[in-house]
C-alpha cells in the first residue's frame, strides 16, 4: 500500500481545487452571453416600454387575439399642437377576441367601430357580438384588389371606389358624438394604416411620426415596409398636399377642420 505524505497529500488538494476552479470558469464562460442576453432584453423591456406583442404599453391595448390594436394618438404637430390620447385606436380584426378583451375596450369608452374589410371579409370573419353591446358598427369596405404591396398604396389616390370609404370615414371623424373611435381591417396595417396615414397628415404630425407609428406593426407581427406607405404619401404630395388631396375626393374644408378640432389639442394640456 502506497503511503502519501502531509505535503503530497497537500499538493493533491491543491490540483483538484485547481481543477474545480478551471471547470467553474468553463461554465460560468458558456452561462454568461445567456445571462448578458437575458440582461438586454430586460432593460431594453424597461427602456422602451413595450408590451409581449412588441407594440410600446403606453400605446397597445394588450388585446391577445388583436396584437396590433393600440392607440393612434400622442403625436406631436407641426404646429405646435398634439394628436389626443383615447380618442382614435386602429386595430387588426376582431372576430376572434374574447368577452375579457371586449371589457377592455368598453372600457376605453369606444363608441364607433369602423371596419374596413370588405363584405366577403366580413362573412367569414364577423366582428365579436360583444362589442355591439356599446359600440355603433359602421361597415366602410376599401378593396385593394390583388395589386403588389407598393401598388395597392397607390390606389388610395388611383382607385376611384376609395374616395367614398375615405369621405366616409371623415364624416364619422367629424362627429365629435362618434368619438372615441376604432378603426380596424384584417391585420391592421395596410387599409387601417393608409386611412390612420392621412389623419395623421391632416392633423400636421411630422412625416417621420406618421411613418414610425406605421411601421409600429411589425411589433406585432406584421409584415409592413416604409417604402409602401411612401408610395401613398407621395401620390397625396404630388397633388398639392392633404388638404387639396381631401378637397379633390369631395372632403371640404369645413369637414377638414371639424376633424382637426376634434382630434387634436394644445400640447401643454396632458396627453
Amino acid at each position: 500500500m502506497t503511503v502519501l505524505s502531509i505535503t503530497e497529500g497537500t499538493s493533491l488538494e491543491k490540483l483538484r481545487m485547481k481543477k474545480r476552479t478551471v471547470e467553474d470558469k468553463q461554465s460560468l464562460s458558456f452561462f454568461k452571453p445567456c445571462l448578458r442576453m437575458l440582461a438586454c432584453v430586460a432593460i431594453i423591456g424597461i427602456i422602451t416600454g413595450c408590451q409581449p406583442n412588441g407594440v410600446p404599453s403606453d400605446r397597445s391595448l394588450d388585446l391577445e387575439n388583436a396584437p396590433n390594436a393600440r392607440d393612434a394618438g400622442g403625436y406631436t404637430t407641426q404646429d405646435g399642437n398634439a394628436v389626443s390620447r383615447n380618442l382614435l385606436y386602429r386595430s387588426d380584426r376582431l372576430s376572434s377576441i374574447k368577452q375579457i378583451e371586449c371589457d377592455v375596450i368598453r372600457t376605453l369608452g369606444i363608441k364607433t367601430i369602423i371596419d374596413v374589410r370588405t363584405d366577403k371579409e366580413k362573412r367569414s370573419a364577423p366582428d365579436a357580438a360583444c362589442l355591439l353591446d356599446f359600440a355603433q358598427y359602421k361597415p366602410v369596405p376599401i378593396d385593394l384588389g390583388g395589386l403588389s404591396h407598393k401598388e395597392a398604396y397607390k390606389s388610395f389616390a388611383t382607385e376611384p371606389k376609395i374616395p367614398a370609404a375615405i369621405a366616409a370615414i371623415s364624416n364619422i371623424l367629424a362627429d365629435r358624438d362618434n368619438l372615441p373611435v376604432l378603426i380596424h381591417c384584417s391585420a391592421g396595417k395596410d387599409r387601417t394604416g393608409g386611412i390612420i396615414a392621412l389623419v395623421h397628415l391632416l392633423l400636421g404630425v411630422h412625416p417621420d411620426d406618421i411613418m414610425a407609428d406605421y411601421l409600429l406593426s411589425r411589433r406585432a407581427g406584421r409584415n409592413v415596409k416604409a417604402e409602401w406607405l411612401q408610395a401613398a404619401l407621395d401620390q397625396v404630395d404630388a397633388e398639392g398636399g392633404i388638404e387639396v388631396f381631401l378637397s379633390n375626393r369631395g372632403i371640404g374644408l369645413q369637414i377638414q377642420q371639424a376633424v382637426r378640432a376634434n382630434l387634436l389639442q394644445d400640447r401643454t394640456e396632458d396627453l
